[in-house]
């Protein structure tokens, strides 16, 4: 019997599958994103790093990353 994902969300405007849950935290990680020069767009809201490890991904959840880039 096939195996059907327990969850979809978007990152980056782009639709994901997963069987299984997991953190924000553990998501920018598995991901490879420098979590120092980030900001999280969590469902239309700005996430605080506190909390990325706290966030458990959810069915339909939309995350944006967006990196802070120096200039001068």
């Amino acid at each position: 019997m096939p195996k059907y994902p327990q969850i979809q969300f978007k990152l980056n405007g782009i639709m994901y599958e997963s069987d299984e849950t997991f953190t924000l935290l553990y998501l920018l990680n598995y991901f490879g994103f420098n979590v120092q020069t980030l900001l999280i767009d969590y469902n239309g809201i700005i996430m605080q790093k506190e909390y990325w490890d706290k966030i458990k991904i959810k069915e339909k959840d939309r995350i944006e990353i967006l990196t802070i880039a120096g200039g001068g």
